[in-house]
This record gives structure tokens, sequence and C-alpha cells, in this order.
């Protein structure tokens, strides 16, 4: 790296002596990575947002590159290298590879604490110890959480009552007792969703912080009101759709709030817990559960050392064949992939039939497809997202050892399945970014140099095109929608596509073809990918845009900007079953998304007052709008509207008083028609 760095300040005239410098996991404590000249080091700063920061100190100066709450880089220079905003970005995307060794790392090492922590908790026999080990490892596992409780449902006396405590005075807060509904954990314990609260004015707290009169008597000095407290989350345990308990998580002193990435740990985590307490249950009557759960523990083992030595999902596929006794394969539905590469998809069915017969399941752990069961699915999902399933050849051969390998190496796939969807996003923001520069740019080096990185080759023409996916209940399911979509294209029409990438809620394209027959292909696949959307009745709505043909990589920029015009063009017609062409909207295009505003009013203007007059019948309007769609002929419009030619012309000759307009007038006439136009469009 030392080399590569020197190399970079060279090109960027900086001469003067410098340092690289790391904080990791928040401390203030900073490592050296890179101090050649022997720099004492810099005085950290906290940062304030932004992800670069420039401070002068003491005659030096300080470039403070923030990637995490828990990772930044220092760049300490002797004197100012007078670095613009560009070489900051060059210098901030070059040192990422660090904080992405960082983050896998962390990640990996979090990961290892969260499966082992299963371990733990299926270790004892007492119901009271594991629900004590679920607490301690939750803690390890959150972090930013300074204390935790565990609330379990008494049936005998109709409350919620706690069954563990970490980091309170346990015989104080086992005082307490929720009803069904009440406070954050009553309330988790009803609807059996996550609560996350992290601002006490949100909406959220509002719902949760009813307290009953007993209880806030019982609060001691060592158990906080949840009005005291910083951040807190109450996250339902359940198994087999029902409730088992509620974990309650407080933060109160930490620096670092609760977040949607501690629930999204905890989803995870929590199904093994689930399993957990049902195993201990059940130690009390069946000895020989004993047994089973010391080989659940060997698979663990197993299935924690393949993942936290990253040794891929092909690894984990083979060990849980060995484990289960028959071969098993792994169908990725996010990317479209089966693993191992030699495996089919049962029953001929493909991609996006398997993820359709999954998601008509909605939560089914397992699923039988075949006249006779010739294969079982069990589906890995995150969430109410869809990752892939695992196929057996038949559920008949399986022991019950067999079904809770595939439990546990559930977990472990949709971890490992996760984390490449986090690579494949961030290889799509780079390419979204390398895009950017391409369209935005008018130096032909910079243009060539982009064009190189994206894999862009000159073929004869280029077109954009556009998918927008809609009406997404979240960002995450969003997310796999794009990475579906892209996966799908580049399997239907790879050889065409020259650079293909998600970002946000849109795909982007561009197809790089010989001429007009070539992009008529690609229009197909895109309209095949409508289509069928369309008639699978997803539950989100799916729209395509597609530019005209240019002939070099310098116009790509108007190809680009025809696509966003036919993708939001509000006058096009356009429907979730059909691409849309640039080519094909006419005067529409002189109306996107961006000037809806002023049509709107264009029409107001016109056909407010024509609707005063009208009243309710709508008279004048139904006359000017014919009197148009007949290309102005008197007769056909007094035919269509079945009225006599005389009444006709007295309609047109009120019309033109109440509008102020003359129908003998080219620029006045011009104005009704278009109006008209609109109207019949929109």
């Amino acid at each position: 790296m030392s080399n590569s760095i020197e190399v970079l300040f060279s090109k960027f005239g900086v001469h003067c002596a410098y340092s690289i410098w790391v904080v990791k996991d928040g401390l203030e404590h900073v490592y050296p990575l890179f101090n050649p000249n022997g720099m004492a080091p810099p005085k950290t700063k906290r940062p304030k947002g932004e992800r670069i920061q420039v401070i002068q100190a003491a005659g030096r100066s300080v470039v403070q590159l923030t990637y995490s709450q828990e990772y930044r880089v220092i760049l300490l220079f002797s004197e100012d290298p007078s670095l613009d905003e560009d070489e900051l970005s060059v210098l901030f995307s070059f040192l990422h590879k660090g904080y992405s060794e960082y983050s896998d790392e962390t990640g990996r090492a979090k990961l290892a604490r969260i499966v082992d922590s299963v371990r733990y908790t299926t270790a004892s026999l007492d119901l009271e110890d594991v629900f004590a080990n679920i607490l301690t490892h939750t803690l390890d596992v959150i972090s930013n959480a300074d204390y935790g409780t565990l609330w379990l449902y008494d049936e005998t006396k109709g409350k919620i009552i706690c069954k563990a405590s970490e980091g309170y005075q346990f015989e104080e807060i086992k005082e307490m007792e929720f009803t069904i509904g009440e406070g954050p954990v009553g309330h988790a314990f009803e609807v059996g969703v996550p609560v996350l609260i992290t601002d006490p004015s949100d909406t959220e707290f509002h719902k949760v912080k009813r307290i009953s009169k007993e209880n806030k008597q019982r609060w001691g000095r060592r158990v906080e009101d949840i009005t005291n407290v910083r951040s807190v989350i109450a996250y339902p345990i359940g198994l087999d759709d029902k409730i088992e308990c509620v974990m309650y998580l407080g933060q109160m002193n930490s620096e670092q709030v609760l977040t949607n990435r501690d629930l999204w740990l905890l989803q995870i985590f929590t199904t093994q817990v689930g399993i957990a307490i049902r195993n201990a249950k059940q130690f009390a009557n069946i000895k020989e559960l004993n047994d089973t759960l010391m080989q659940r523990d060997a698979i663990h083992a197993t299935l924690t050392d393949l993942s936290v030595r990253n040794l891929g999902t092909e690894k984990v596929i083979e060990a849980l064949s060995q484990m289960t006794g028959q071969p098993l394969a792994f169908a990725d539905l996010i990317v479209s992939e089966m693993i191992p590469a030699t495996a089919v998809i049962p029953n001929g069915l493909s991609f996006s039939q398997l993820l359709s017969l999954i998601e008509r399941e909605h939560q089914a752990a397992r699923i039988e497809i075949g006249e006779k069961s010739e294969a079982i699915l069990y589906p890995i999902r995150s969430g109410s997202v869809v990752l892939g399933c695992l196929i057996a050849n038949s559920a008949q051969t399986l022991t019950r050892l067999g079904e809770q390998a595939l439990e546990q190496g559930s977990t472990v796939l949709a971890l490992e399945r996760v984390q490449k969807q986090n690579v494949i996003a961030f290889f799509y923001k780079n390419q979204r970014e390398l895009f950017d520069e391409l369209v935005h740019t008018n130096d032909p080096d910079v243009l060539n140099e982009k064009a190189d990185a994206l894999g862009i080759r000159e073929t004869g023409a280029f077109a954009v095109a556009m998918l927008q996916v809609s009406d997404c209940p979240n960002s995450q399911e969003a997310e796999a929608h794009i990475f579906r979509l892209i996966a799908e294209l580049r399997s239907s029409a790879g050889a065409l596509i020259q650079t293909i990438f998600g970002w946000q809620n849109k795909v982007i394209l561009l197809a790089g073809v010989q001429g007009r027959a070539e992009l008529a292909l690609v229009e197909q696949k895109l309209d095949d990918v409508l289509a069928f959307r369309a008639d699978e009745g997803k539950s989100y709505t799916l729209h395509g845009g597609i530019g005209s043909l240019v002939q070099s990589t310098s116009q790509i920029e108007q190809t680009y900007r025809e696509a966003e015009i036919a993708l939001t063009n509000p006058i096009a017609g356009q429907r979730n079953d059909r691409l849309v062409r640039y080519t094909d909207i006419g005067i529409s295009r002189l109306f996107t998304s961006r000037n809806t505003e002023e049509v709107s009013k264009f029409l107001s203007d016109i056909f407010s007052p024509l609707s005063e007059v009208d009243r309710s019948d709508g008279t004048l309007e139904q006359t000017l709008l014919a009197y148009f769609a007949s290309n102005r002929s008197a007769g056909e419009t007094a035919a269509h509207l079945h009225i006599h030619i005389n009444t006709l012309y007295q309609r047109l000759k009120r019309i033109e008083e109440v509008l102020g307009l003359s129908l003998k007038n080219a620029d006045d006439a011009l104005q009704l028609q278009l109006a008209c136009y609109l109207r019949q469009r929109a």
C-alpha cells in the first residue's frame, strides 16, 4: 500500500511529510497505518456528519475520512496539501478497502458470536438458565444495549412477568407485571412485531408508553423509567406462530443508540432463541432429547466453522448434504444461480416460478412440490424477503437430526447470502458513480476512462433503458426485486448489455447493438419482463422506459435523458405491462413529470370556466372534446353528439364567449386543440 499511496500523493502534488492513522471501534486511540516520517499521532475529532473533514491545527493539516461510527481514517500532513474535493474523494475511495476488510472481519466476528450464542443457550437443561444465557449473549451481540430483561407470559396470572435480567437488580424488576398491550413489552407481545424507539417524541413511543399506576409505583432507583431511556428494543420471540417471550433491551449510557441493524441481527438470532426455549422445555420430560442437542451442537460447530472461515455457500451445502445423508442444492433467488452449479430446479421450474411458488406459501418453513412430493423446498428468508431455498429430493429420507441440520444451516445460509447482497450493492454503487461521471463529462479522456471502467465498448450504437420498482413495502424488498431483474436481464439479453446496475429503486442498463434489429430484441426482453410481472399480479409495480439509439459514447447522456423522460412521462399512457419508448411518445415528451404542475394549471385554465357554466352535465367540455376529435368537422361532431348542427354552432360560440378565445384564430385554436389532446391522454 505504501508504494500506491506515495504514487497517488505524487500525482496530487503532495510533497510534504505525511502519515496515515486508523481509529477503530469508536475509540479515540489511533493506530498507525503508514508513518514513514515518525510523526506524532493526531488528536481525533468527533465526526460531524460529513464523511470527509479537513482540519487545520497546530501548523499541521488533518484530513479525517469517516466510513462509519466504528471506523475512521486520519491523514496527517506537516503542511496544507491543498487537496481539492475530487482528490479527497479519490483518497476516500482508495482507502475504502481497509474499511471493507475491517467491516468483513467484524461482521464475521459478530456472526461467530451470534451463532455461538445459540450453542450456549441450548447447553442447559434449566429454563431459567436458558433465559439468563439468552440475555448474556444478546448483550454481547447487541453491544449498544446497556441492559436487558426477558419477559414470559404467566397463564395463571394472566400477566407478563420478568424471568431474567442483565444489568438490572433482578429483585426489583421482577416485581413488575405487565398486561398484554401495556408498555413496550406488552405491546410487542400483543402485536408480535419488534418495537424500536430512538426518540421519545416519535409516534411509536406514544403507542407504547402507557404504564399502569401499579407498575409506575414499582420503579426503583435502579430501574429506569422508559422516558429516561435513550433507545429501546422490545423484541417478541416466537415459535410455531406463538409468542414465547419478549426480550427488552435498553440504552442509557452508551454513545450509539440502538438501530435497525440491531433489529436485523436479532431477527436472525431470535429464530434460534425460540428453538432454544422449546428445547429447554422439552428437556424437562424427554431425556432422549439431550443426545439430540449434543448432535445439534456438533452440527452448529461444523456450520459455524465453515461460516467463520469464509469457505462460502458451496461448502455449507456440502456439509449439510453429509449431515442429512442426501445431496442438497441451493437456489439463490436473488441472483438466479444454483449451488452447486450442476444442480437443476425440480419439475422444470424457472427461478421466477420457484420464487412465485414460495411467495404464495408466505412463511411456510417447508414446501412439497410434485404430485408425490418428489422434492422438498426449505425457504431461506431475511425478514419478508425470500433469499432462496434449499432443495431436498424427498423428506421421507430425512431424519429428525437431518431436519435440525437444515434448520440451523438456514440461519448460516441467510447470513451468507445477505453478506453477498451487501457486496453486490456496493459494486452497483460504484457502477452508478462511474456511469454518473460518464454522462456528465465533456472531457474525451475522462469519457474513455469511465467507459473502460464500465466495460463499455464501441458496438455501433447505444441505448439506455430504465426499469423502476414502485410500491414496495420496504427498501430491503425493493433491493431484492432490483437484483432479480438484473439477473433475469443478464440471463436473457446479456450479450447485448454493455453495463447494468441497480440504483435506489431503478435498474439502469446500457445496450450496445448493431442497429434497430438488435435494439428490438432488447426491447422485447424488457417488454417480456414487464408483462410477466403484470400477469403475475405482483405486490409492486414495474415501469420501463428506453431512449433512442445514439452512435457514440459521447451521446450516451442523450439516450439516458430520453429514457428518464420516457419513464416519467405522465401523458404517455404508460402501464406496468409494456415498455415506453421515447421515440413513440411524440409531443407528450414535452410534458414530463417535471412539468406536471404546469400542465394541470393549463388544463384548469381551459376547462374550469367551462365546468362552471356547465354546472353538472359537462355539455360544453364534451362538445369541445368531440369537435377536435372529429378534426373540427361540424357535421361529424353533430352526428357524434346526436344534436342539430345549429345547436353545435351555438355551443361553440358559447365556448368562445366563456374562454375569450376564437376558433378562427390559429393561436387560440391550437391552444384549445392541445388542451383537448392533454385532457384525453391524461
